[in-house]
């Protein structure tokens, strides 16, 4: 068993932390809110009885075995003080975020020489009050094939999350951010669901997003097969009509979105590598505009 920290209760870290708890762990939400229930299955199943420890000071934390950081890209800063109190010389820290720069964000606010573990994320999840959340259909993580990915993925055996350590982590990273660039961002400007991807105009700027992210992760050494755009502008075109995404529930909550880590990421690292990409320049000020408080 395990000594688990979930920083960041949405509906992510309520999943995982809920799978934990199912795999025998001792598992401890840090969260600003408390709740006193933790309610979380798959859709249209009732949620089993779990009981719940949530910690809401900072202070009332000692170093954990694991610490699952997942908060959003742009709120790693605001967990610090969580990290602080749970980070110790033996923590292994596993970052379940959107985004191709884990370690970029997370090495700054851990002590040197923490072992960190980027996780890929595929749990379409939402939460719908303080320790409630639904998922749908799927629940997985990937991790890179090392000693550290492997046993993170261990810690889910027996869970309903599936876990495994992929040895080419680099690529799969690139793929989600492929299905994650230009979804949240149409939806996210437009302020529209799925549906406005059969509007004129909107695939084909879905498309140039998601051609200049392909290049720019090719640069970065992720191995995307030719036909991963049409293959990924096939799904957008196929989506129900009245699905969202993440970026879409955040923008209609007033909340600030994940743009720079899906977005403005492509554009970094596109001038980096050289790469060209106006698409991205064009979108990535409107994005970044759309500032919590803002009318859209």
């Amino acid at each position: 068993m395990a000594n688990i920290v979930i920083i960041g209760p949405g509906a992510v870290g309520l999943s995982v932390g809920a799978a934990l708890i199912d795999a025998g762990h001792q598992v401890v939400f840090a969260a600003r809110q408390a709740f006193a229930q933790l309610k979380v299955a798959n859709a249209g199943e009732m949620a089993p009885r779990r009981r719940v420890s949530v910690v809401t000071v900072p202070e009332a934390l000692t170093p954990a075995d694991w610490v699952l950081l997942c908060v959003k890209a742009h709120q790693v800063e605001g967990a610090k003080a969580w990290l602080d109190a749970t980070v110790g010389p033996h923590t292994r820290v596993a970052i379940l975020q959107n985004g191709v720069e884990h370690r970029e964000r997370v090495t700054p606010v851990v002590p040197a020489g923490t072992v960190l573990v980027p996780v890929v994320v595929d749990i379409p999840a939402g939460r719908s009050a303080p320790g409630v959340a639904e998922w749908r259909g799927r629940a997985g993580v990937l991790t890179a094939d090392t000693p550290e990915g492997q046993d993170f993925c261990a810690l889910f055996t027996g869970s309903f999350v599936t876990a495994r350590p992929t040895p080419d982590y680099v690529s799969e990273n690139w793929k989600k951010l492929c299905v994650n660039a230009p979804g949240g961002a149409i939806l996210a400007l437009t302020g529209q669901t799925m549906q406005v991807f059969h509007q004129p105009g909107i695939a084909a700027i879905a498309r140039a997003i998601l051609s200049e992210c392909v290049a720019v992760g090719r640069a970065e050494g992720a191995d995307l097969p030719d036909d991963l755009i049409d293959t990924q502008m096939a799904r957008f075109m196929a989506a129900t009509p009245d699905d969202t995404n993440s970026m879409y529930d955040d923008r209609a909550a007033g909340r600030e979105t994940e743009w720079d880590a899906r977005n403005a990421v492509i554009a970094r690292k596109g001038r980096l590598h050289g790469i060209p990409t106006p698409v991205s320049d064009l979108i990535v000020p409107l994005l970044a505009a759309q500032k919590v408080g803002v009318p859209g």
